[in-house]
């Protein structure tokens, strides 16, 4: 009668030997890669003694199993395995555990043997999942830095196109002049969209945020007279509520954007003659900046859509619909929410709620 393997034991014995067997089909087929034995075995020894506990106990592996194979995961992008190389180590593995027991000529029960194929699965997913997470991120992080060299090359010649347009605006004769306004006007739109899209991108590269200590009221202050020449072309108003001070630690680069969408937004769709305001106060451990505009209500339809990237439901679809979409990851990467209140026959309350940080 054939003896039944006590997998657990069996794999206790010969442990040593099924990672040095596991160690060399892997050298094997990377020998293409100069790798030294502890950067071949990396984290698996770890791996393999999580599942032998789990094994042994009945129990789930340990923490120290799934994180082993994460380890792995990131650390075989880094030495430069493909995602099919990472998968096969697990099938390797597999091979190497059942040529151990038919080595001792018995058999497994088919409980032993799922139960054994589920931990090695269980790896195997974790250590794919934090391979993409991390070349994902690599390549974000990349994305982000060659957008960023070429905003900073843009901005150079632009600039010096924005200084000739105001010095041609100075001296324009009345028939120039409304050429001249257009140039000026188009060029301070190509800055704000090439501010727009460094600050899309950097969020969406997941750059952390680096936190200041600042006044929002200055802040606010700020971006108001940077807003007024745009606001009194389009004949509206805006006043700002705010206590003489008030303290915050955050992001600045990201929370002057966005105000600023925010306040080009009302600004955009408030109707001729009419005043936006612009709130801001401490409650409850959150500061909450809001801006009320005059664009006469909302159009019908999910409000909280106008958060998301390239979606625009008024009349006026200038523009590329991204400057809400920057606010509220701007919000978020803070830890708070940003929200929109209709007000019907008025116009509607947009309003940013930033948790303080405990560590200020």
């Amino acid at each position: 009668m054939t003896k039944t393997i006590e997998l657990s034991s069996l794999l206790a014995e010969r442990r040593v030997e099924i990672l040095e067997r596991w160690t060399q089909r892997i050298r094997g087929e990377h020998a293409d890669k100069d790798l030294s034995r502890g950067e071949l075995r990396d984290h698996l020894p770890w791996f393999f003694d999580g599942v032998l506990a789990a094994l042994h106990s009945g129990r789930p592996p340990e923490v120290t199993a799934p994180s082993a194979s994460a380890a792995h995961g990131t650390q075989r992008l880094r030495v430069g395995f493909d995602l099919a190389e990472v998968i096969r180590e697990y099938e390797i593995l597999t091979e190497c555990i059942l040529e151990e027991v038919e080595a001792v000529g018995g058999s497994l029960s088919i409980q032993a043997f799922r139960r054994m194929q589920k931990l090695l699965n269980t790896g195997r997913a974790e250590a794919v999942r934090a391979y993409v997470e991390r070349r994902d991120a690599d390549v974000a992080r990349e994305h982000s830095q060659h957008v960023a060299f070429m905003a900073h090359e843009l901005r150079s010649p632009l600039m010096a196109a924005f200084m000739a347009a105001n010095t041609l605006q100075k001296k324009a004769r009345p028939d120039d002049e409304h050429a001249v306004s257009l140039l000026v006007r188009n060029l301070m739109s190509l800055r704000e969209l090439i501010d727009q899209v460094l600050i899309a991108d950097r969020l969406v590269g997941q750059i952390p945020v680096t936190r200041e200590r600042l006044d929002v009221k200055a802040l606010l202050e700020e971006v108001e007279a940077d807003s007024r020449l745009t606001a009194g072309r389009n004949q509206v108003q805006i006043r700002i509520e705010a206590p003489d001070t008030l303290p915050f630690a955050g992001d600045r680069r990201l929370l002057r954007s966005a105000i600023s969408n925010l306040l080009a937004n009302a600004i955009k769709f408030t109707h001729e003659g009419r005043t936006i305001t612009v709130r801001a106060k401490r409650s409850e451990g959150c500061v909450t900046v809001e801006v009320e505009d005059g664009c006469g209500g909302l159009p019908d339809g999910n409000a909280e859509e106008l958060f998301e990237p390239f979606v625009q439901r008024g009349e006026n679809r200038t523009g590329f619909g991204l400057g809400l979409a920057i606010v509220k990851q701007a919000v978020e990467a803070h830890g708070g929410r940003a929200r929109v209140r209709n007000l019907p026959g008025r116009g509607c309350v947009f309003s940013i709620e930033l948790p303080e940080s405990e560590s200020w």
